[in-house]
């Protein structure tokens, strides 16, 4: 029986940093994996549909490069060679996360982990079994896509988005169920690639949850590429023949319609099958993921849960975070590591960046507030991009000065807003980004010119003053 101090299950973003860091802090640690290293981010979300996003972002620009005198005779489409690519990026970053491993002692294990008892976990691998014992537990088994009742993955007309990143070829024509993020992402990457794409929302917006200001623009966007969206809408019936028949309710109108494709984007569910984590008296929320208290601590004393696992937002870095702190937890080493102001990036067209209080949830919370927003349309760096589309916007408390939000949607919208995070957690006054030097040209001189807004203080947007000013 192998001895460890910690075991973490899951070797995806916040498995794998959890398991290096704690191996830092002097933890003899093993880290579990019954797929690849990366998980679900690095090999079939995340990097797999960034690639995907630029290189489709690439091929649809070219025709527009005409206007700064550059000339293609033709353009075409390869995704058998792209995956290869994409496969190669997968496989290096993979490499490298084994190298990490191996440097600072991660034991790795390979194999199914089941939770015998609080202190001991069994690795299935093929017909080898494996027990570890352990002071503690880590789990971090990500999530998977969530299909439904009436449209069950089968892996080739009815599709998760892991199999929209496995296609070797462009399809004529796909439905996509859902209109948040993973939805619109990868609706907008094959719009480019040239498939004729419709995507059904049962509320009355896209992207739920996301200020309206903000989609707005993304939507105008989606229909400029040609994308059909279609919301407070809902599939009455569906069949499968050589296509898939598909009765789509769209308010009072019913009309039916015939797609190759059917991706279903409506959300995720945990990975917690099989884990033996009923037996050990682990509890569960509403929807199915582990509950945790703020030490990301189960009910059971000894287990720990972070990331995908534990619940939304699903995001990447916010398992990095979670990992990185429990870590130091564990090694019983002070660390003031904040996960308050967890950021969100949707790579739609154009991006979208948010972190802090929105307008409406300010409002909400009583805030007295004052709002700057700036237009990429009147920023330099964007035009020579010749890409203007968006904004980027403050939302400040009207009595401190001090920021609540920073909110940006246009080109890398995902780049810009770091300042906005590293500002909020360090309760940044909206005047400490007025009095900071902005490189120029750049993208983010639209945060500072905001803030300028928000002041009155701009010299590169009209401000109407009132008659009585």
């Amino acid at each position: 029986m192998a001895e460890f101090q910690v075991v973490v299950i899951g070797a995806g973003p916040g498995g794998y940093l959890t398991a290096i860091k704690l191996s830092q802090l002097g933890q003899k640690v093993a880290l579990i994996e019954n797929d690849k290293l990366g998980g679900e981010c690095l090999n079939y979300g995340c990097i797999p549909s960034k690639t995907m996003i630029n290189t489709s972002d690439m091929y649809h620009k070219m025709p527009d490069l005409s206007t700064q005198g550059i000339e293609f005779e033709s353009v075409t489409v390869d995704l058998e060679t792209f995956q290869t690519w994409k496969n190669s990026i997968t496989k290096k970053l993979r490499g490298g996360i084994d190298l990490l491993c191996k440097n600072y002692g991660v034991e790795v294990v390979f194999g199914t982990a089941k939770i015998r008892n609080p202190n001991l976990v069994e690795v299935t691998s093929g017909e080898n079994k494996k027990e570890i014992s352990t002071e503690y537990i880590i789990i971090a088994t990500g999530s998977r896509a969530k299909d439904l009742e009436d449209l069950r993955f089968d892996g080739n007309q009815i599709i998760s988005a892991k199999d929209v990143l496995d296609l070797d070829k462009v399809p004529k024509s796909m439905l996509i169920v859902g209109g948040g993020a993973i939805g619109l992402e990868l609706g907008t990457a094959l719009a480019k690639f040239g498939t004729h794409v419709t995507i059904i929302e049962i509320t009355d917006k896209l992207l739920p949850g996301i200020e309206q200001d903000l989609v707005n623009v993304v939507e105008r966007s989606a229909d400029k590429i040609g994308i059909k969206v279609l919301l407070n809408s809902r599939i009455t019936e569906i069949s499968k023949e050589s296509e898939v028949i598909v009765s789509i309710k769209n308010n009072d109108n019913v009309s039916n319609e015939k797609f190759e494709k059917v991706l279903v984007a409506v959300g995720r569910r945990a990975n917690v099958e099989k884990l033996g984590l009923e037996e050990i008296g682990i509890k569960f929320n509403s929807n199915g993921f582990i509950q945790v208290d703020d030490k990301m601590q189960t009910n059971v004393s000894n287990v720990f849960a972070i990331g995908d696992v534990v619940g939304p937002p699903w995001l990447a870095h916010k398992a990095y975070m979670q990992g990185r702190k429990l870590a130091y937890h564990i090694a019983k080493i002070p660390a003031n590591i904040q996960i308050k102001n967890i950021p969100y990036a949707v790579y739609t067209e154009p991006e979208i960046a948010s972190v802090g209080l929105t307008e409406e949830s300010a409002l909400e919370q009583k805030y007295d507030i004052r709002v700057g927003k700036f237009q990429f349309a009147a920023n330099a760096r964007a035009l020579t991009s010749d890409d203007g589309k968006g904004f980027a916007k403050v939302v400040v408390d009207n009595s401190t000065h001090e920021v609540l939000g920073v909110h940006i949607v246009g080109k890398n919208a995902s780049e810009l807003i770091s300042e906005g995070v590293l500002g909020l957690n360090i309760g940044m006054k909206i005047e400490d980004i007025e009095s900071s030097i902005h490189p120029h040209p750049t993208l983010t001189e639209a945060l500072f010119e905001a803030a300028l807004v928000s002041l009155d203080k701009s010299v590169h947007s009209f401000i109407k003053k009132s008659k009585s000013e």
